[in-house]
């Protein structure tokens, strides 16, 4: 019997030995660069750990009254530092180079994410974020449950396609920028392969990036729909402020009520809740479709 119970004893004093190891390798303060950064990392169950992010992050809502590093493209070195993070995730964007290697320089885990401009490198990059945060099976969950989605979109999309008898659905995006001129989307952004993945056409994907656009440009256009940001919904008070603005307004799609809204996180980058967002919009179009 004592046999059994030193035995007993020494399995229970190994297993004290191993999870505090295995708890060590779980980061407690956690700085993220980038709006799709932190919701990986909260998606994660490692909400908690955060100490800080970017400006970009604005999701889920308790980020909003954590520190902020500054915008991810400008950071300084001298903020980071001072929170004394042991881990920094960030999107691939975020710099700029020389500061990342500084932290690096003093001992200060980075972990960049893929590139999540495009949806196929999100489960990649929510692996990366697991590993780095010591939440693999989490990631592993995750991870399957982001395949499962994305692969629903491209069946609908696919389906959508089979059963449509006109030509795909021309759809342009459209981002209000205060007191300027709108931006349109190109080709190789994400609000392009939104487009795309919901089996649209971009009119405006004949050049990179983003590009402002006259109200001339605007009123001429023939796109059958406007993608906005779902901000700019909320700002301008509604469909109906979108439709009383006087650029906005201008647009035919819009005056038809043929508004489709996404949110500003996902335009910076694919997350776990980007694919809802996409599946949505996919699902609202052919509501409309159904409707005709």
């Amino acid at each position: 019997m004592r046999f059994y119970v030193m035995l007993f004893a020494a399995i229970v004093g190994f297993i004290g030995l191993c999870f505090p190891a295995f708890a060590a390798d779980m980061p407690k303060r956690v700085v993220t660069v980038g709006a799709p950064a932190t919701e990986i990392v909260f998606a994660l169950g490692a909400g908690d750990a955060v100490i800080a992010t970017d400006t970009t992050s604005t999701w889920p809502e308790q980020v909003k009254t954590l520190p902020k590093v500054g915008y991810m493209r400008n950071l300084a070195a001298e903020g980071i530092i001072s929170l004394n993070p042991d881990l920094i995730v960030a999107v691939a964007e975020s710099g700029p180079t020389p500061v990342l290697d500084n932290l690096r320089a003093l001992g200060i885990p980075v972990t960049i994410l893929p590139s999540l401009s495009a949806l196929e490198n999100l489960p990649n990059a929510i692996s990366v974020a697991a590993t780095a945060l010591g939440r693999n099976d989490q990631g592993q969950a995750l991870t399957g449950q982001v395949k499962a989605d994305i692969a629903a979109i491209h069946d609908l999309a696919a389906h959508h396609a089979n059963a449509r008898r006109s030509a795909r659905k021309k759809i342009v995006f459209l981002m209000s920028v205060g007191h300027g001129q709108p931006l349109s989307a190109g080709a190789h952004t994400t609000a392009n392969e939104i487009i795309e993945l919901i089996g649209g056409e971009n009119p405006m994907a004949g050049y990179d990036g983003f590009k402002p656009v006259s109200p001339e440009i605007i009123a001429a256009d023939d796109a059958d729909y406007v993608l906005v940001m779902s901000s700019t919904l909320a700002q301008l008070g509604g469909l109906a402020g979108v439709q009383a603005d006087p650029v906005l307004g201008l647009h035919k799609a819009v005056a038809a009520g043929h508004v489709l809204t996404v949110s500003a996180s996902t335009i910076l980058g694919f997350g776990p809740r980007s694919v809802g967002e996409i599946r949505d919009l996919a699902a609202q179009i052919h509501r409309d479709e159904a409707g005709q």
